[in-house]
């Protein structure tokens, strides 16, 4: 069994996964150094290429019982996004569109790109930083596990996020720039969806069927 295990995470698949997991973790932790732009047109290129390499990654099972380490902490977790929402602005917020409670609801639900991205941030982390130290059962359940999110957590996040990131990126607006004068916290005030970008499109969409 170890010796099937020692195969599968040094397998190409899973080498190419940890190394694009890496590079993502990588990005996000220099954030600062990133304009606008640039960090949306990066985002276009490196969010596709991560999903894809994670489904290919071959099924594993746990060696051990109990669970991972954890490397990230909340007060990281909470100042990446911070970040990641301080870069975009007003752009952080897209309407939701892959999700169970729009069958309830004619209501739209925001989410925040920021969010989004520190959620898969914290996933591939804690991967990577277990991945990188060599222990072959450690790694195999490092990988089990962070494929186990992929597929019921963080995966679907990734979809949305390329999906806001294209729109963004193609939708010829100028994203450097921020039209809202208004200070007041989103968490304050009803949320006007009508001028998102992406309800502008879904909305053209809708009239041209």
């Amino acid at each position: 069994m170890e010796e099937d295990i020692n195969k599968l995470v040094f397998s190409r698949p899973v080498v190419e996964f940890a190394t694009v997991a890496k590079e993502y973790c990588a990005y996000l932790e220099g954030i600062g150094g990133y304009s606008r732009k640039e960090f949306a047109r990066v985002m276009v290129s490196l969010l596709p290429l991560l999903y894809y390499k994670a489904s290919l990654v071959p099924q594993t099972e746990p060696v051990y019982e109990e669970g991972n380490p954890k490397h990230v902490t909340e007060e990281y977790y909470m100042a990446l996004s911070l970040r990641i929402k301080g870069l975009l602005g007003e752009h952080d917020a897209f309407p939701e569109v892959f999700d169970a409670r729009i069958s309830e609801t004619d209501d739209q639900f925001s989410a925040s790109l920021a969010e989004y991205l520190s959620d898969i941030y914290q996933d591939l982390k804690d991967f990577t930083m277990i991945y990188q130290k060599g222990h072959i059962e450690e790694m195999n359940d490092a990988l089990w596990e962070c494929m186990l999110n992929f597929q019921e957590y963080w995966g679907i996040r990734l979809a949305n996020a390329i999906r806001a990131f294209h729109i963004l990126q193609y939708s010829g607006i100028d994203i450097e720039s921020d039209s809202s004068e208004n200070d007041e916290p989103e968490s304050e005030k009803e949320i006007d969806t009508s001028q998102w970008i992406i309800t502008k499109r879904q909305k053209d969409l809708r009239d041209n069927e």
